[in-house]
């Protein structure tokens, strides 16, 4: 297919995408992300990408602009209709405190060693309380669950590293829940700390949904808890430089830029 059918092609979509986009009706509280806010992610990228090629498009072929114009305007409509749609399933306040957690350093006490109790473990008890603890870290500066919820990761480690054995695991499990319950509290501190203070203006480029080339499955370069950020904070598009402005707190735009 042509350079030009494919540009056809990319601003020919914004009846679709408006259809597949946010209901009308009551959207629901932000809560975890689960299936329906990773649905609202999927169908926003998607509308995203297509208004990113089309006014990419109508930069390669100026003549297009009349009849590309009007498209182009839906388009961008559907588009914020469709992050309208994430903006109300996401917490700004929970992707704040996710920052905050992505910025912690290691807890002073594994530096120090592992709880008594550890030597009861049968496996490294340090490097466990480290693995698990990261891991935590992690699943939070991914966004795909509220900082609480996210330490089923930590729970994870712990359950590979005894495997069947059942001896001393409840007491491992307690451990790693106790070090990351302190680690949510400090990042919480945090959090309404830097929530008082002003909010920081930032720009980036907005990347494209990718397909990968051997399976041809659609792969988001963004986290969901960068999408969730860019559609909370989001205070305007530059479509034709690719580039969306942001008003959020610091611990976020660093997260956000520098992540």
């Amino acid at each position: 297919m042509s350079e030009f059918a494919v540009a056809v092609a990319g601003l020919r979509t914004p009846a679709v995408v408006a259809g597949a986009g946010a209901p009308a009706g009551p959207v629901p509280a932000p809560g975890p992300a689960g299936a329906e806010p990773a649905q609202a992610v999927r169908v926003w990228r998607r509308a995203q990408t297509r208004a990113l090629e089309g006014f990419a498009a109508a930069a390669a072929f100026p003549w297009l602009e009349p009849w590309a114009g009007p498209r182009l305007s839906a388009l961008t409509g559907a588009v914020e209709q469709a992050r309208g749609a994430v903006g109300r399933r996401v917490d700004p306040r929970e992707l704040l405190t996710a920052a905050c957690v992505a910025a912690l350093p290691v807890p002073v006490g594994l530096r120090e060693g592992p709880p008594a109790c550890a030597g009861s473990w049968g496996v490294d008890g340090e490097w466990l309380l480290l693995e698990a603890w990261t891991r935590w870290q992690s699943a939070c500066a991914e966004g795909e669950a509220r900082v609480a919820d996210c330490v089923r990761a930590a729970s994870a480690a712990v359950y590979e590293a005894f495997g069947r054995r059942r001896k001393a695991r409840d007491e491992a499990l307690d451990s790693v829940q106790r070090l990351i319950t302190s680690s949510i509290d400090q990042a919480r501190r945090l959090a309404e700390e830097e929530y008082a203070r002003p909010v920081h203006l930032v720009q980036m480029a907005l990347p494209l949904l990718e397909t990968e080339p051997f399976t041809g499955r659609e792969y988001d370069p963004l986290t969901f808890w960068q999408a969730g950020v860019i559609a909370a904070h989001q205070t305007g598009v530059d479509w034709p430089a690719g580039q969306v402005s942001l008003a959020a707190p610091r611990a976020v735009s660093d997260l956000l830029l520098g992540g």
